[in-house]
């Protein structure tokens, strides 16, 4: 782990400001604090995802989401110029007093909430127990060490731990729970069990979950897809057929494209919405950004792809469109073909990547500003090679696009989805205010 550094200099004036004023005193906490502490969260996130298995791959925004949530709200009464966004979420939250502002120290706080959200987002295995204990005693050892003669240790984990209970509790209300609906495939033409695995629809409910801004989903279904014909020539068959032929002369770089933008849950990758979070991970370090600043890029790209990701799930069930494998072996007479990629358990429209990878950009865009050149490592550790992009928005556009490499979505179903996280992105930018 990063060694976190604070100087004499910094603390004098901490303290001193704590005596003559406590406000502007937890201000200055966050202003001299690095994001380190959500990098080094983050990547213990990472390691519990691939450690949880076996779970439908939309939980994951949810985690992200609510601990971002609860991530910005342990900060908040630490900075004069943000705002608490308790009263702009749905559903009805009881967050606790801030005890006395001058004697907590937030990024304790904020320790304590990550350590909180994880234990109850993945305590299905013990070693992720031992994980979560691990690095929150770490922060908290290193933090009393630094701070115990000014601040109030006890109370500002405590903070913490309430902020986390409070969004556990919202959290619990969602929906999520009944999502895993009954699904009767609907016939000749629409979604069906796909192979190789023939798995069961996967939580066709989950687009009934609760928002977590009140209208953040307004105005982003999609027109309807293509009508569903057997006949050559047709406008889906053709459709289908640049699909298939894209999937016969495979470039080594579609390949690479494809693998690199694949995200399956399946302790392998680090899902999309954990791959979003590396590519925040990696711009927090690139610029050294303050611990507030990465609490609200952190809160804006989980609410952002939690949101995006109910709309298109409710897209997918609207309208129940074949996927490729399904249509290529029944009637194009290639009762062999497989993607390149596996094709995930439910309906084709729209492609999920589009619409959560559209949408991630969008937020992180709000953020960092537009052509925002960066690189993204996430699999380098997979031997994958490093990406370069000139701007977020086009590793977004790139992650729509791989799912046509990947031979699982066709064109228009990309097209469509990277039009409503875009939607998304907007509302929740629009409606997500944070500044006084």
């Amino acid at each position: 782990m990063k060694k976190i550094l604070f100087t004499a200099t910094i603390f004098t004036f901490i303290f001193s400001a704590c005596d003559k004023n406590p406000v502007a005193a937890a201000k200055s906490q966050l202003d001299e604090q690095s994001s380190q502490l959500i990098i080094d969260w983050t990547n213990v996130q990472f390691r519990l995802i691939k450690n949880t298995t076996g779970v439908a791959h939309p939980a994951f925004s949810r985690h992200f989401s609510y601990t971002g949530i609860a991530l910005y709200e342990s900060l908040v009464h630490g900075d004069n110029k943000k705002m608490s966004i308790a009263s702009l979420l749905n559903g009805s939250i009881h967050l606790p007093a801030p005890y006395t502002i001058g004697r907590v120290f937030f990024p304790l706080s904020a320790n304590a909430v990550f350590a909180e959200m994880f234990r109850f987002f993945y305590a299905s295995k013990e070693s992720n127990l031992q994980i979560i204990d691990s690095l929150e005693t770490a922060y908290q050892n290193k933090y009393t060490d630094e701070v115990r003669n000014n601040f109030d240790i006890d109370a500002s984990v405590q903070y913490g731990k309430k902020v986390a209970a409070a969004v556990i509790e919202l959290s619990k209300t969602d929906g999520a729970s009944n999502a895993a609906v009954p699904y009767t495939p609907l016939g000749e033409g629409y979604w069906e069990p796909t192979a190789p695995a023939y798995a069961a629809a996967a939580v066709p409910g989950w687009a009934n979950n609760r928002t977590i801004l009140p209208g953040s989903t307004n105005n982003t279904t999609p027109a309807a897809p293509l009508v569903f014909s057997k006949e050559a020539g047709s406008p889906f068959y053709n459709m289908v057929k640049e699909l298939y032929d894209i999937s016969q002369t495979l470039t080594n770089e579609q390949k690479a494209t494809a693998a690199f933008w694949d995200d399956a849950p399946n302790g392998k990758y680090i899902t999309a919405f954990g791959h979003w979070f590396n590519i925040l991970k990696q711009l927090l370090q690139k610029e050294n950004s303050p611990l507030m600043k990465g609490a609200e890029a952190y809160l804006r790209l989980g609410i952002t792809m939690n949101e995006s990701t109910i709309t298109c799930w409710k897209s997918k069930y609207t309208f129940s469109q074949m996927r490729p494998i399904t249509y290529i072996r029944k009637y194009m007479g290639n009762t062999t073909w497989s993607s390149f990629i596996t094709t995930p358990a439910h309906p084709e429209y729209l492609a999920a990547h589009a619409t959560i990878s559209s949408s991630a950009a969008y937020a992180l865009e709000s953020v960092f500003g537009k052509n925002y050149a960066f690189a993204d490592h996430t699999y380098e550790t997979l031997g994958m090679p490093v990406r370069n992009y000139n701007s977020i928005e086009a590793a977004g556009t790139e992650a729509g696009i791989s799912r046509l490499y990947g031979g699982i979505h066709y064109r228009p179903s990309i097209e469509a989805g990277k039009m409503q996280g875009v939607k998304v992105g907007e509302n929740v930018k629009n409606m997500l205010i944070t500044n006084k």
